[in-house]
Parts: C-alpha cells; sequence; structure tokens
C-alpha cells in the first residue's frame, strides 16, 4: 500500500466514527429491546387480570348452589306442588288455592286450606256417622269421595307448611296423613318427607 494514501489521522477519525456508530446501533437495539419487553410485560399484565376475574367468576358459579338457595325437603326430594281434582262439588276452594300455590302466596294458601280442611273434616265425620250400619252404596260413595278429597287438602296443607318452613306442624300432620290415607298415591312421598324433616 501506498504511504500517500494512506492518512493515519483519517483512519483514526473514521474508526472513531464507525465505533461511535456501532455504539449508537447498539443502544437503539437496546432501547427497542426495552421496549419490547415493557410492550409484553404491558400486554401480559391484563391477560393475568382477566384470568384472574374468569377464575373468580368460576369460583362464584360453582357456589351459587351452596349460597341463597334455603332448599327445602320437598325441592331435595323432588316433590312438586299438589294438584286438588276440581271436579268434586266438595273443593270449590281448589282453584283458589292453586291460584295461590301458583302465586307463591303461600299464607294467603294456607289459610284457604286450613278452611276447607275444616270443613272436609266435618263433612267427612257427618258422612261416617250417616253411613255406620248402612249399606247404602251411594253414602258409601260419598264418603269415599270425601275421604279423597280430605286426602288432597290435608297434602296440599303438609306441602304448605313445608314451604314456609313450619317442619314441627308439618311432621304432625305428616303422621296424621300416614296413618288415615295409607292408600292415597302420595302416602310414600309422605313417608320420604316424614324421614328428611
Amino acid at each position: 500500500m501506498n504511504e500517500e494514501c494512506f492518512d493515519k489521522r483519517e483512519a483514526d477519525e473514521l474508526t472513531a466514527r464507525i465505533a461511535d456508530r456501532l455504539g449508537e446501533r447498539q443502544q437503539k437495539l437496546e432501547r427497542m429491546a426495552e421496549w419490547e419487553r415493557k410492550a409484553t410485560a404491558t400486554n401480559v399484565r391484563p391477560m393475568y387480570w382477566v384470568g384472574a376475574v374468569a377464575a373468580c367468576v368460576a369460583v362464584v358459579v360453582m357456589m351459587m348452589p351452596f349460597w341463597g338457595t334455603n332448599s327445602s325437603p320437598l325441592d331435595e326430594l323432588g316433590i312438586g306442588a299438589p294438584t286438588m281434582t276440581e271436579f268434586r262439588a266438595a273443593t270449590p276452594e281448589a282453584s283458589e288455592i292453586m291460584r295461590l300455590i301458583e302465586q307463591n302466596d303461600f299464607e294467603a294458601a294456607i289459610a284457604k286450606t286450613e278452611a276447607a280442611l275444616d270443613k272436609s273434616e266435618k263433612e267427612l265425620k257427618e258422612l261416617e256417622r250417616l253411613t255406620v250400619g248402612w249399606d247404602d252404596e251411594e253414602m258409601n260413595y260419598q264418603l269415599e269421595q270425601e275421604t279423597v278429597v280430605n286426602g288432597e287438602l290435608r297434602w296440599t296443607y303438609i306441602y304448605l307448611l313445608v314451604k314456609t318452613d313450619r317442619k314441627k306442624e308439618a311432621k304432625k300432620q305428616l303422621k296424621y296423613y300416614i296413618r288415615h290415607h295409607s292408600k292415597s298415591e302420595n302416602i310414600e312421598e309422605a313417608r320420604a318427607l316424614l324421614k328428611a324433616l
């Protein structure tokens, strides 16, 4: 190489500039890497929050069946609202009682059912008195029908007592029901309900 072409001072200057530029480039690369780390951290934080919120919601949803539900033995046993047959003239109150139950007005339904049950008890006693010693088919049929009506009313009354959490009275009525209405269609439910109470 020719010494005239190579100036040491210019070479040092050029080398210094190249070194400066490389240093600046390195600083820019470091700043860009720092920005990417911050951007990734910023993007990850909301993901943590979303994950935490989703976990909390999942816990709440899973615990819901245990919170705020006053699960009654009726619900646990799958016993639905009673139905009363309205074709019998002995229970004109039946439709009113059923309407009150559908509206969840259990207190009013209890009052109506108690009155209807009291009326049915009196009618039943009168029919039993009249049929003693008589073999009248029509009277026996009326007695049988009134017994069914009485059983339906008592079962409705028991249902309402349990719904309103009057367990002591419900147990008493269930024992009476099981003893006097053993041929009722709800007898097995009554036995299970008495055990559950």
